[in-house]
């Protein structure tokens, strides 16, 4: 079964979305369409085709286009896209979205389908053994209550352990919750009610004690890319990335959730500026040392330091 087929290419996926909305549609509105879901050239080969008859989808009526297809119309799931919800459903993280009974379900549903893969078919060799209790009752009404509050833009009162198992209670204004590759946790940026900075609050959710909803809510959240950009240090991290080994690939995903800058030096070299705090240092530390010799660190000098000092660590103890 190939991998990427002509199902999955941007014009197909164009007619999807235009067929399945059943409806009639002007000119002006499938160029609309076409243009915002497609490229510059899209227009110039599927409008002919649409609107002269080549393609036998629609019939003109006035001014509009008239699907010729049923109201029951759908397209169904391919081998590929049931394989991949199968794996989905068998991800340790799927009853934070879900109920057990809807997994279930859902399960039944594709009961003959194998998987793309298996969980044990991977091996973290980088990763904390320590990751969030998923399965945990307690764990899954935390993280549901604190997604409502987010698309509520409502406040929560949580009661928190921190690292040093003192017992922190305040409200926060939840903004985003963020999955951490690295550590196999989630964690939620929010602020504290009541504080005129806006300063941004990191909370890992296996430290929440009490999470609860308040009846207070704003209009609009504050914007917190722009906080934590003002707690950058002055100087990004400055990485090559050798091609080899598909190193670029597994670069712009594993530094993903990173603001960051990257351009071609020459055919086998990408130049990758990542702009970070105090608080993702040791994190994105750990993340760039699991690339060995196909990242080379060249600044800033704080973190070029750090890097230096974890190898003469490492060295150390191999003797």
């Amino acid at each position: 079964m190939e991998l990427f087929s002509e199902i999955y290419n941007c014009y197909y996926q164009i007619m999807k979305h235009i067929l399945q909305d059943n409806s009639a549609i002007s000119l002006e509105d499938l160029r609309l369409r076409i243009e915002t879901d497609g490229y510059e050239e899209s227009l110039l080969y599927l409008i002919p085709k649409l609107t002269q008859g080549e393609w036998d989808f629609f019939h003109q009526d006035g001014d509009v286009y008239v699907s010729k297809l049923s109201e029951d119309f759908y397209v169904p799931l391919t081998k590929l896209q049931q394989a991949y919800i199968k794996t989905i459903l068998l991800d340790s993280k799927m009853p934070l979205f879900l109920d057990t009974a809807d997994i279930q379900a859902l399960l039944q549903i594709f009961q003959n389908v194998a998987p793309l893969w298996q969980t044990g078919d991977f091996y973290y060799y980088d990763r904390y053994t320590n990751r969030d209790p998923y399965e945990d009752a307690g764990y899954i009404q935390h993280f549901r209550t604190i997604i409502t509050a987010i698309e509520n833009r409502q406040y929560l009162d949580i009661s928190y352990e921190s690292k040093l198992h003192h017992r922190v209670h305040h409200h926060y204004l939840p903004c985003r919750l963020e999955y951490s590759i690295k550590n196999d946790k989630f964690r939620l940026l929010g602020t504290i009610k009541g504080d005129k900075l806006a300063r941004v609050e990191i909370l890992n959710l296996d430290r929440m004690q009490e999470v609860s909803l308040l009846e207070e809510y704003v209009d609009t959240l504050p914007d917190i890319n722009k906080s934590i950009r003002e707690s950058y240090y002055k100087e990004p991290v400055r990485l090559l990335i050798h091609t080899d080994r598909n190193a670029l690939e597994r670069a712009m995903l594993q530094f993903a959730n990173y603001e960051k800058n990257t351009q071609k030096i020459d055919d086998d070299t990408y130049e990758c500026l990542i702009y970070y705090n105090q608080k993702m240092e040791t994190e994105l530390l750990i993340e760039v040392l699991s690339f060995g010799p196909m990242i080379e660190v060249l600044g800033n000098e704080r973190f070029l330091e750090q890097v230096k000092m974890r190898l003469r660590r490492q060295k150390h103890l191999s003797i």
